[in-house]
């Protein structure tokens, strides 16, 4: 597998996990606020191949004002071997400035009731 694909893979984790908890759609679902990704980090662990099955998880790692670092792994389901792992930072900003915003404390709330294995 090409390893540029993981951090598409992350992301439609990262879009299940908020669909999930309730704030699909634009702007999350109704609730002021989008969110970007600022920061990657990935660390290969093990070389997932064609017809390999990965399942991806997200644990919440750090809050901040405007901003999460979310732990990512994706492990091949077959032996139960991590092929990647890694965090990233997402910040949490104004839909029609892009501009840093205060995480609301029901998103907090939402995401921390939702973890685990996320296809």
């Amino acid at each position: 597998m090409f390893n540029g694909n993981y951090p598409r893979y992350w992301d439609d984790a990262l879009t299940d996990w908020y669909e999930a908890s309730g704030f699909g759609g634009e702007e999350l679902g109704g609730s002021g606020v989008d969110i970007l990704t600022a920061r990657i980090e990935i660390d290969f662990k093990a070389a997932a191949t064609l017809g390999d099955t990965l399942e991806t998880t997200i644990d919440i790692e750090r809050w901040g004002t405007s901003s999460m670092t979310i732990g990512v792994r994706s492990r091949r389901l077959s032996d139960d071997v991590v092929c990647v792992e890694g965090r990233e930072v997402i910040v949490y900003v104004d839909p029609a400035t892009f501009r840093p915003t205060p995480v609301p404390d029901f998103i907090k709330t939402g995401l921390a009731g939702n973890l685990g294995d996320l296809g």
